[in-house]
């Protein structure tokens, strides 16, 4: 614990990077404990069909808002827990009948060594210090959590601890089938032996994958993974054998960590022969030591079972690879090389102490370098690049290079490169290219993302950015199109709010005013404090042709904002144009001394006085007028 903690230290003020904008910054369900939201955020979140992680989110923004440290303490706690069951696990099984007596006789410092391996080991660094993963941390402690219970007979535990790990994360689902095979192998002596003895158990652990079934239901991230992203299940699958040949390498040596391995790629079987064929003998020999040496199979078998969900056959459009994946089936590997090493006939107690502590300081000093990559998420991105450069790659620094307010061209250029390999590329370079006035380029860029991924979330975005283009253009009927297009995308409730807004400008400024009053009457039910969309609104009432609806406006907007010169002359135009001269006489009046330099406040009230029969002043009203502006 200790060791964990101190090795972790140096990343508590790591600042939040890349999902996590979306998972806590941006994500409003955890502002607030409304079940409905808190519990079912937006599809497309990191968090969404993961309630318990968004739930622990919330309890983090509840104790300290956006305080970066708090989120970090939580996620080192989570590793620091698992920590503690990966040593109670490997101490009870070592001492369960028919394991070696040598090895039974030293369970609780092989399960420290292995514990203390696992804790420090830089393959491990993603998970706890990018804070959206705490998907995996939670999950992979109610992994073990449910392989303890079960072990300890604790039954309604295991259980409650399997349907919590459900509500983590998806890969969790195959929880049930490690606990049946660990009870077959060490436990029941077979698979069937063990079904006839706790088959209702086991039922009961299967049950929960309901849960997480009712959880997927909504179709969270239906459009990065799953069946219908675009990837082939085969494609994903061959994609898989480098991946898992890199993975085994960083487990022996972790050097050169990246934050991203990019999208899957479109190879062939003669493309990755070679790690496929080596990933099919490392399954075969897994298979053959289940036979033969049940015990030491148990261990390959763990790694491969847990990888399963994320490295098969169901596609992860989005992530071809993750180091976090490795999180669980790492404890399977440590083990295998702790129990390996202390199963040496001549291995002496003080040379097994320092191959231990050795080992130990090397992996916990590379974890410590790799804590201060996250130091700053855009030098985290650049070792990305630089490490494994890609399309993908080349988008996180072009995207981190524009948070930090770096050089623009240096963004673009890297937002450039990652096309058209990285598809979220073409949104971000098109939302730049709009902040930056290249308007026609902008429109370019964002309709190729949208005819290329309509269901990814940004598509959102990109479709109200859309809009904004095209209204900067002044084409008010392609962005009326992308605005209502936008209100039936279920965007956010900002988002929602945001562009029905923007509609009712579109529709205000298109001079289509009886649409223009429904929509901007709708925003204001939720945005009653708008007083430019008030303004706009009681303009739109007039020249509807609606004076008594205008009037009631303009006097809210004075309310809201007596002290603006043309809030003042609103009302007083429309108290003028209903013949209620004299309230038209006080505010035309208050205009004017508000703003001295407006003509059109000085004739409004010229007018005014000329009605009420105060000729002189009205003419030194419109002399003023003229002195201000000669050619009104």
């Amino acid at each position: 614990m200790l060791a964990g903690a101190l090795t972790y230290a140096n990343g508590l003020s790591a600042p939040f990077a890349f999902d996590d904008q979306l998972s806590i910054v941006e994500n409003t369900s955890i502002r607030q404990w409304n079940p409905r939201t808190l519990f079912f955020p937006e599809r497309e979140l990191p968090v969404a069909g993961r309630p318990l992680v968004n739930v622990t989110f919330a309890v983090n923004y509840a104790l300290g808002g956006l305080d970066v440290a708090g989120y970090h303490v939580v996620n080192v706690a989570w590793h620091l827990l698992s920590a503690l069951l990966v040593f109670g696990l490997v101490r009870r099984t070592l001492n369960l009948s028919g394991i070696d007596e040598r090895l039974a006789g030293r369970s609780a410092d092989i399960g420290f060594a292995a514990a203390l391996l696992w804790i420090v080991h830089p393959l491990n660094t993603e998970a706890v210090n990018y804070v959206t993963q705490r998907t995996e941390l939670m999950m992979a402690f109610f992994y073990l959590a449910t392989l303890y219970a079960s072990l300890r007979n604790w039954k309604a535990a295991a259980i409650v601890s399997c349907a919590a790990g459900m509500a983590c994360k998806e890969s969790m689902v195959t929880a049930p089938v490690a606990v049946l095979l660990y009870d077959a192998v060490f436990l029941y002596g077979g698979v069937r032996q063990a079904m006839a003895g706790r088959w209702r158990f086991y039922a009961g652990l299967a049950l929960t994958g309901a849960l997480l079934a009712a959880l997927l239901w909504s179709g969270p991230r239906i459009h990065s993974a799953g069946f219908g992203t675009g990837v082939s299940p085969w494609t994903y699958l061959l994609n898989q054998a480098p991946m898992i040949v890199q993975y085994l390498k960083l487990t022996v040596w972790p050097r050169a960590l990246v934050a991203n391995y990019g999208w899957p790629l479109p190879v062939t079987l003669g493309d990755v022969l070679p790690q496929a064929l080596f990933v099919v003998l490392l399954l075969a020999l897994t298979a053959s030591a289940l036979v033969r040496w049940p015990r030491v199979g148990f261990l390959g078998a763990w790694v491969f079972i847990t990888l399963a969900p994320t490295s098969s056959l169901v596609p992860i459009a989005t992530e071809v690879g993750a180091e976090r994946r490795m999180y669980l089936p790492l404890i399977g590997l440590v083990t295998l090389a702790v129990v390996a090493v202390s199963s040496m006939p001549r291995l002496r107690p003080r040379m097994a102490a320092a191959v231990l502590l050795s080992c130990a300081a090397a992996l916990a000093g590379g974890t410590v370098l790799r804590n201060r990559d996250y130091d700053s998420s855009l030098e985290l991105a650049r070792t990305t690049v630089e490490r494994r450069p890609g399309s993908v790659a080349h988008h996180l620094l072009g995207s981190e290079l524009l948070r930090a307010g770096a050089t623009t061209e240096e963004a673009i250029q890297h937002l450039r490169q990652a096309l058209p390999g990285a598809p979220r590329a073409r949104y971000t370079l098109g939302a730049e290219l709009l902040r930056q006035g290249q308007t026609d380029e902008a429109i370019e860029q964002l309709q190729q993302f949208l005819e290329e991924q309509p269901f990814l979330l940004e598509a959102v975005s990109a479709r109200q950015l859309l809009g904004q283009a095209f209204a900067r253009r002044q084409q008010w009927a392609e962005a009326i199109e992308q605005y209502r297009r936008v209100l039936t995308m279920n965007p956010s409730l900002p988002q929602r709010l945001d562009t029905q807004g923007l509609l009712a400008v579109g529709l205000f400024q298109a001079e289509r005013y009886d649409e223009a009053i429904d929509a901007y009457r709708q925003y204001l039910a939720r945005r009653p404090g708008d007083i430019d969309a008030l303004t706009n609104l009681g303009i739109a009432l007039v020249a509807a042709e609606r004076p008594d609806e205008a009037l009631d406006v303009f006097r809210r907007a004075v309310e809201l904002d007596p002290g603006n010169a043309d809030r003042r002359r609103n009302l007083a135009t429309a108290l003028f144009d209903s013949r209620n001269i004299d309230e038209a006489a006080l505010h035309a009046r208050q205009a004017v001394a508000l703003r001295p330099g407006d003509p059109a406040a000085h004739d409004l009230f010229g007018r005014v006085l000329a009605v009420q029969g105060r000729l002189a002043e009205a003419q030194a009203e419109f002399e003023r007028a003229l002195q201000v502006a000669p050619d009104y």
